[in-house]
């Protein structure tokens, strides 16, 4: 028998033993979350939240909801809520197992006034992937769609582990790399500067965002700008933030969101 079904075991064991009445729980699954209600137990004191055998939470007889956070996307969980008395005693628990959803779709963002920086940002769209590295884990690749129909992946501009990675590569150069980055930073390039070669300096993933540090030379200066993708709900519909800052003067060359309301971050919507 599993160290699980042992727990589960114990607890139901406890429970039986017991006869309080029956804990109803139920949950509602998120790409990166999910929330858990449940029915208040006569006599409990503390309700005890675990993933699995991980122990997530403790919470006292007034609040019946839970959110676990940070969970991978499309991936199984087994969740149990516990009722217990001040010493311990388990007087019921519920079992549930749930599948997370999927951040994978298509996003997009419309302008909605006439300043489109000289006409290239009329409308931004990002498709996102789940994949999964040896490396890094799980992670959301996303691509671009250009103005030629074609799709270009922004992120990551390398595979992880490729010695290339990290190394200056020119503007201009042909490499998908070079193409991806060039065709993606001219949309967002507001001044009359272009740059002469780049670099990736690193990338941070976290399970609903990443963000990816460039170092740009141009003009004989070099820069750091750094880009963020944040996946997020908002009343039931999948959003993506993206926005690019750098320090300096460099950041008053970037264009900014220009719908009123939306601050300086793309606010992109899912379309399908």
């Amino acid at each position: 028998m599993t160290k699980r079904a042992l727990f589960a075991c114990f607890l139901l064991f406890s429970a039986a033993f017991l006869a309080a009445d029956g804990l109803d729980a139920v949950c509602t699954p998120h790409p990166s979350s999910v929330d858990f209600s449940w029915s208040g137990v006569p006599g409990a004191v503390y309700y005890d939240i675990y993933r699995g055998e991980t122990f997530l939470a403790r919470v006292d007889s007034s609040t019946l909801s839970y959110t676990a956070e940070n969970l991978l996307s499309d991936t199984e969980y087994s969740f149990s809520v516990a009722a217990r008395t001040e010493n311990n005693t388990t007087l019921d628990a519920a079992f549930l197992d749930t599948v997370t959803g999927s951040w994978d779709g298509v996003y997009r963002w419309e302008n909605l006034t006439d300043e489109d920086n000289r006409g290239s940002m009329r409308s931004y769209t990002l498709r996102v992937e789940t994949e999964t590295d040896p490396a890094v884990g799980q992670y959301h690749a996303i691509y671009m769609l250009a103005n030629d129909g074609k799709e270009y992946r922004i992120f990551p501009l390398y595979d992880f582990g490729d010695p290339a990675s990290g190394e200056w590569v020119e503007y201009k150069g042909k490499s998908p790399e070079a193409v991806s980055y060039r065709l993606n930073a001219e949309r967002f390039n507001a001044s009359v500067f272009k740059p002469s070669k780049w670099r990736v300096d690193k990338v941070v993933i976290d399970y609903d965002s990443t963000s990816a540090y460039i170092q740009t030379s141009a003009i004989g200066i070099t820069v750091e700008t750094v880009t963020t993708y944040r996946l997020y709900e908002e009343d039931g519909v999948m959003k993506m933030s993206f926005q690019t800052e750098g320090s300096g003067v460099v950041n008053g060359m970037l264009f900014k969101n220009p719908n009123p309301g939306e601050g300086d971050a793309f606010i992109l919507t899912r379309i399908q």
